[in-house]
This record gives structure tokens, sequence and C-alpha cells, in this order.
């Protein structure tokens, strides 16, 4: 009998859960920006106050077993006093206006914040808010005064692995005042975080791209543009990170500063970051070398396209060569997606 009454609790659970976010989605749709009311505000006691209500009801019991109007009428004002807590406590946490931006990148261990920014037109009290999402072990933040204008809530979010994550609503609630009720919304930012792999550096001789010298750990890698196989193109500041190789020592050596040759490739030359030239079995392994050259070569200022598929005519799967931030990202977020 035990186990019959178990085996039935997951299912009804799911089902009323099922049921419960297909109502909040059409009661509070995803949005960038939300103004508490009460459509979208809950309230009910809390254990504190559903413990008053208990002392209330045996105080009335007394008054009446008794039939003491004093013990009545002090169970009157009692009650009196719940009604009113209910009232102000929906006054309190009304009219604040949330507003926060949907996405965040980054690494995998690496902690990503989601501001989120309050406004409000008058003075609040104890506003928390928390991934209401029990598996992200969201901490609870909480903000003991809002004061009139703009305040910030940050929640912190810390993947353990790449991909791209939805992080569900968010849950904002007060128990202000005297803690007998808590107004709770349970707001959709349409939050979510794509992951990049985290990045594994080389060890000596372990990888080499194509046109370079043998050099340990980080300076073991550069692009086509290796030194004596192409013109001299310009004497740039040394970037760290960079293959000693390409050092400018007659410079250094009169004290000049630290520059680095640039040489222009021949026609035809690209760099490409192949998944398939990565030195490991494991796909995931492979994925943070790429990571961790992508971050190299864009310090280093240099073009280089990505090839995820052998095929390189596949140009949904293949980036080609670019430089700068945004040529960064798009290779991150393509490693982040495979």
């Amino acid at each position: 009998m035990a186990i019959t009454s178990f085996s039935l609790v997951k299912p009804l659970r799911r089902f009323l859960d099922k049921n419960f976010e297909r109502w909040l989605s059409h009661r509070i749709p995803t949005r960038r920006e939300h103004q508490l009311n009460s459509r979208n505000i809950m309230i009910y006691p809390t254990r504190f106050g559903l413990t008053y209500v208990g002392f209330v009801v045996l105080v009335f019991l007394l008054g009446t077993n008794y039939q003491n109007n004093i013990i009545l009428l002090f169970s009157y004002l009692l009650a009196s006093l719940f009604i009113s807590v209910m009232l102000h406590s929906f006054y309190n946490f009304s009219q604040l206006r949330f507003y926060s931006s949907e996405k965040q990148q980054g690494y995998a261990d690496a902690t990503l914040y989601y501001v989120i920014k309050i406004t409000a037109k008058k003075t609040h009290y104890d506003i928390n808010a928390h991934f209401s999402d029990v598996s992200l072990n969201s901490p609870i933040v909480n903000l003991g005064q809002c004061k009139q204008g703009t305040q910030e809530l940050i929640l912190a979010y810390k993947p353990s692995k790449r991909g791209q994550y939805k992080l569900g609503r968010v849950t904002v609630f007060s128990e202000y005042s005297l803690g007998l009720f808590k107004s709770k919304a349970m707001l959709d930012f349409g939050h979510y975080a794509i992951i990049y792999p985290k990045a594994k550096s080389f060890i000596a001789g372990q990888y080499q791209l194509s046109g370079q010298v043998d050099e340990p750990n980080r300076e073991s890698y550069q692009t086509t543009n290796s030194v004596g196989s192409d013109d001299f193109s310009e004497l740039k500041s040394f970037v760290r990170g960079e293959s000693k190789a390409r050092t400018a020592w007659k410079q250094l050596a009169k004290g000049q500063g630290h520059y680095s040759k640039h040489y222009q490739a021949s026609q035809g030359q690209l760099t490409w970051l192949k998944l398939s030239d990565m030195p490991s079995n494991d796909l995931e392994i492979q994925l943070a070398y790429l990571s961790f050259l992508i971050g190299e070569l864009t310090a280093a200022k240099q073009s280089f396209g990505l090839a995820l598929c052998p095929d390189m005519t596949n140009t949904a799967m293949n980036i080609p060569p670019n430089s700068g931030f945004h040529h960064q990202q798009a290779c991150l977020t393509a490693l982040a997606l495979y």
C-alpha cells in the first residue's frame, strides 16, 4: 500500500507543476520588464502567520467558552491586525518595476551575474530575489530598503558544463511587515546563458599550427604569418602569448621597447583552427583546446577561422577567418552549442 501511494505522488506532482507553469505562462508571460500589481502578486500566510491565526482562534474559543467579552475583544483586535498587515504587505510590494537583460555568456566554472534593476516611486522594504529553479542552487539576494529611484539586485549563476541553459523564472518576495504574510511574484525575464568550454592550454609540443616553430606551451603556436616565410609587414607592440620568434631583437636591444614583427602572409594562406586536429579523443577536451586557442589568437590580434566540420564548404559549421572581439564571441558560441 505504501509503495502504491508513493508511486502516485510523483505523477501527481508533475501534473500539478505542469498546470501551474501553464497558468503562470498565461498570467505572467516572458518580458524584459515587469511591474508588480494585483495580476502578478501572490500573498499567503507564512508559518508564523499560520501560528498567529491558530492563536487568534484559540483566544476566540477561550472567550466564547468563558463568556468573557474582554478576551473576545482581544481576539477581534488580533484578527483585524492580521487583515491590516495583509493589505500593508500588498501595498509595500506593489508598483515596483523590474528590468533585466535576458542573456549572459561566459566560461564553464565561472560565475555569471544577472543584474535586475528595480525602479520605485516610494520607499519599499525587505525585497528578496532568487532563481525559482531549485536545481540552480541560487542564493537569496536581499535589499533591506528599496529607496525611491533605481536600485539593483544581482543574481549569481555558476554553470559547470558548456551549452545553452534556460534559467527559468525569478522569484521576488517580501515578508514585510511583521512576517505574517509572504508577498511573492514569479517573474520571467527569459534569462538564459551561453556557456563556453573552459579553456585548456597545451603542453610543450602537443599541438602546432601550420608554419610554426617548436616552442613550449603558449609560445608553441603561431599563424601562417611565420618568420622567414612571408614578406615583412610592420612592427607592433608585443602581446603576451605571442611567439618569441617574432620579437624585434634589435629594437629591444636599443631600448626602444618590446615589439614583435608581423609578416604579410602569402595569398591563399589562411589559419584554420580545426576540431579534427586537436590532440585528444575526447570531444570536450578538444573543444577546451579550441577555446584556449581562440582566446590566445584574439589577444594577439591575429586572424583565424574555425572549422568544426571536415567539409570546408559547410558554412553552417565553419566560421571563415576574421579577427576581433565579435569574431571571438561567434567562435566561442559555436563551441558552446556544438
